[in-house]
């Protein structure tokens, strides 16, 4: 089980980088290469402390796709928005429009993460 949870956050932190460097391309250039080299062992951070319990719930209860679906996502997407609180420590910010949309995008990419690591264990882990 260690490679199936070793494997699927390797995947998942790259694509946690690659979509980070995507998103920031436009508007900070080159230096967008350098969020993704920071982002990247932030990610794997977060995928290995959740792929273990993740992929052991997939392997001992029988859920449907659709659940373990939702299960994943909704992790990632809490785990995506607290990664800034915990990196930053925006934990005293003020509530705006900027705010909640920086939040959201964390989320966001918390949910790619988790759905890359879904689709991994859907495909190599129960069989």
């Amino acid at each position: 089980m260690l490679k199936h949870v070793v494997i699927s956050s390797i995947q998942s932190a790259f694509v946690a980088a690659m979509m980070l460097v995507i998103i920031s391309l436009p508007t900070f250039g080159g230096a967008a290469t350098v969020f993704g080299f920071v982002a990247f062992p932030i990610a794997i951070f977060w995928c290995f402390i959740l792929a273990y319990p993740l992929i052991w719930l997939r392997q001992h209860y029988k859920f449907s796709e659709q659940i373990n679906l939702a299960i994943y996502t909704s992790v990632g997407y809490v785990f995506g928005v607290f990664t800034p609180v915990f990196i930053f420590g925006v934990s005293g910010a003020e509530f705006s429009q900027n705010t909640v949309v920086f939040f959201g995008l964390y989320g966001l990419l918390g949910s790619l993460c988790a759905i890359t690591a879904w689709n991994y264990a859907r495909k190599n882990v129960s069989l």
